[in-house]
């Protein structure tokens, strides 16, 4: 019983995300589930969601990410910057992937690195809205105020932009003086020509909350109340500390092996004092109502646990995520999830969608975490709590 519920607190936790789409309902979650329950082989359904990382450069450089802190040696880095090259997705290629997709209606999420580099990002939104696929693009914002006309010309269905705190602290964490005043610009000029053009458009601001920010989190929706968004999402940050990567390796090291991610001197969740936390999440939910979501909605207990013994898991829930999504990377490689193992899965370049996603390799890897449910360095995944 106890796994069920952790399992339906997760499909209710997944049906928020932002790189979810709303049509995400629990009978539609259910079905694309139902293969991990009675397919021991690893066959799947279709995603409900293709995450593109369009390309593999970004013009931030965020204290919480192994990009923006150069941090090599992780998973996470050399997912998304690759081999430190310049790759990007051939437009043609995107085109003939949602070609390939558009009867399964996904969602399209492009995610990464920066898209908003991405120069053909809007022609890549309007071919997969008129394919009638929504579309959502997470950015760190930088580049938003130059791009937010032709982004609401393509009818982009989503925008999610990374903010993290009130100016001077957003400032900090980003690496750039004036980005939380750019992203905010962009914001209001995209809400006002999606306005203009007669469509709707959601927007969401996402703040990731670690040891820098935790403390100042009212003063963070204060910033971005007055902005005219749609959500605000609270998520945890996501980490895997040197402990949590030497017990996996014992196990694991060979075949799906884990490193140090997203950690460094000023980001490290044992700097977090969780009452604090508690009740700066108590004042903003009081504040935001319904605009506000805690992904999820940690107990002071629960917070306890995650930012102070992470080699606890949060539940029972295992990782379905690549019956659910795939990944696909700025060289064509798709990969579980960015900050999961190096676990290469096949390429678009050389391969159509459907060889890949139900490939030999994807089955495989379905197969182990059907059997062994998550792994020792999954613990503060959100696939997984």
């Amino acid at each position: 019983m106890k796994i069920g519920l952790d399992v339906l607190r997760k499909a209710l936790h997944a049906a928020r995300h932002p790189g979810v789409g709303n049509g995400a309902l629990l009978p539609v979650l259910a079905w694309k589930g139902l293969p991990w329950l009675i397919s021991p082989g690893g066959w799947a359904h279709p995603p409900i969601t293709i995450y593109w990382n369009v390309n593999s450069v970004c013009n931030l450089h965020c204290k919480m990410c192994d990009v923006g802190t150069f941090n090599e040696d992780s998973n996470f880095y050399r997912n998304l910057r690759i081999d430190r090259k310049l790759h990007e997705i051939a437009l043609e290629r995107f085109k003939g992937v949602i070609d390939e997709v558009r009867e399964s209606r996904p969602m399209i999420a492009i995610n990464g690195t920066e898209p908003l580099m991405y120069k053909p990002l809007a022609p890549a939104v309007a071919y997969a809205r008129d394919a009638g696929l929504h579309v959502a693009v997470t950015t760190g914002g930088y580049d938003l105020p130059q791009r937010v006309e032709e982004l609401a010309a393509a009818r982009l269905s989503r925008l999610n932009v990374s903010i993290d705190g009130a100016p001077a602290l957003h400032n900090r964490i980003r690496g750039r003086k004036d980005v939380f005043e750019r992203v905010s610009a962009g914001i209001v000029r995209f809400k006002e020509a999606v306005r203009r053009l007669g469509h709707e458009a959601e927007v969401l601001v996402c703040c990731t909350v670690m040891s820098l920010n935790y403390d100042r989190l009212e003063e963070f929706y204060d910033a971005v109340a007055p902005l005219p968004v749609d959500r605000i999402n609270f998520t945890n940050m996501n980490f895997v500390s040197a402990e949590m990567a030497r017990a996996h390796n014992l196990k694991w090291g060979k075949k799906y092996a884990a490193t140090v991610n997203c950690l460094s001197e000023e980001v490290a969740p044992h700097l977090v004092d969780t009452a604090v936390l508690a009740e700066q999440f108590r004042r903003v939910k009081a504040k935001g109502g319904g605009r506000v979501a805690l992904m999820p909605d940690f107990s002071k207990e629960e917070l306890d646990r995650y930012y102070h013994r992470p080699m606890e898991f949060m539940g029972k829930v295992p990782c379905m995520s690549t019956w659910y999504i795939a990944q696909i990377m700025a060289d064509g490689e798709v990969i579980p999830y960015t900050r999961c193992y190096h676990v290469p899965l096949g390429n678009i370049n050389r391969q159509t969608f459907a060889e890949i996603w139900n490939g030999e390799q994807a089955r495989a890897w379905r197969r182990d975490l059907r059997r062994h449910g998550r792994f020792p360095a999954c613990t503060r995944c959100d696939m997984v709590y």
